[in-house]
């Protein structure tokens, strides 16, 4: 069932919770009900995100959205990741540059962004804050487990 969220149709829920690594591996990546309203809630920040870099519709790419438990251990995530809550996105767009280049861009936008992490300067991790909580706008970059967070989005 694709299920849109009401929000932004671009970031429907089979957009957020696609896993070719759960397809792969037969685990059940479906996000439980009482979870969706974050996945509508991430919808809309990826549209605001979108529409404000003036990318073309189908530019932003979602590597990582919703992620089951299962999945999360399968892909190495860190245990309690906001994925798994239906808090975050990892994404890249080509057309718009490196993840470098989108990362700094997202950063400047008036966006209301939780975590903004540029991940081993290969794609961008974005999440809104649980609706308890006032969205931080944390921007951070990791290029290794052993080096851990930096802040900031730091260019390589």
């Amino acid at each position: 069932m694709n299920l849109k969220l009401n929000f932004h149709p671009e970031f429907c829920q089979d957009t957020l919770c696609h896993s070719d690594t759960a397809l792969r591996c037969g685990l059940d990546n479906r996000c439980p009900p009482d979870l969706l309203h974050n996945l509508g809630r991430l919808s809309v920040l990826l549209g605001d995100i979108r529409q404000s870099l003036k990318l073309p519709a189908g530019a932003l790419k979602i590597n990582s959205g919703f992620r089951a438990e299962a999945l999360n251990a399968k892909v190495g995530g860190v245990p309690h990741s906001q994925h798994c809550l239906g808090l975050a996105a990892d994404v890249v767009c080509p057309e718009f540059g490196c993840a470098y280049e989108l990362a700094a861009a997202i950063a400047q936008l008036p966006c209301e962004f939780d975590q903004l992490i540029l991940e081993f300067g290969k794609w961008v991790h974005v999440s809104i804050a649980p609706l308890d909580q006032i969205p931080r706008r944390e921007c951070l970059s990791i290029f290794s487990k052993d080096e851990g967070y930096l802040e900031g989005i730091v260019k390589r």
